[in-house]
């Protein structure tokens, strides 16, 4: 079994965005550092009710700011932290995800695509990581990542799982990739 992961939702979540003022900003550059917290707003609540959870996949990976004080996540390789203000069912504080990072660790052989062009996968029916590839690349620049070739889903190594599910956060599940399924992987 691999030692990485993808993560998924596991109850229901409003789809969160970006406040518009704030969009341009944020997508400007990877590594982004505002004065203030950039607001995000609820704009699609699911009919049920549901509580604010620990981590939100959107509008990218963000973790509460009670959860990521508690970690030792800051400083992982090619990655910044941005802080949001959360404004659904009052105010919360969250940290959000922007990653830089991105190697080449999908073995183009055995995977499954749906579509490769021009050096990009969009869509994948089979995943098989490159041992090879990923035996070169030191732990520390592995722990979190997208590959260069399909950047649609983020790659956590089992390490930074088990910090991170340590304390039984809600919101999401990390998922071992040998189970990708690509209805819900894309």
């Amino acid at each position: 079994m691999s030692e990485y992961f993808f993560i998924r939702e596991n109850q229901p979540t409003p789809i969160y965005e970006v406040a518009e003022e704030f969009e341009e900003e944020m997508l400007r550059t990877p590594f982004t550092s505002p004065s203030a917290p950039v607001p995000v707003i609820a704009t699609h609540k699911p009919e049920q009710e549901c509580a604010i959870a620990d981590i939100l996949l959107e509008p990218e990976f963000a973790l509460s700011q009670h959860l990521f004080d508690s970690l030792k996540i800051e400083s992982l390789y090619g990655s910044n932290w941005i802080p949001l203000k959360l404004l659904d069912q009052g105010e919360h504080d969250f940290m959000m995800l922007q990653l830089a990072h991105e190697i080449d660790v999908i073995c183009h052989e055995q995977s499954i695509f749906k579509r490769f062009k021009r050096g990009y996968i969009s869509g994948m029916k089979t995943l098989v990581i490159d041992s090879d590839k990923l035996a070169q690349i030191p732990l520390y620049k592995r722990q979190v990542f997208r590959d260069s070739s399909w950047g649609f889903h983020t790659f956590f190594h089992k390490d930074i799982v088990d910090q991170i599910m340590r304390d039984s956060p809600t919101g999401i599940e990390f998922v071992p990739i040998e189970t990708f399924n690509e209805s819900w992987a894309g």
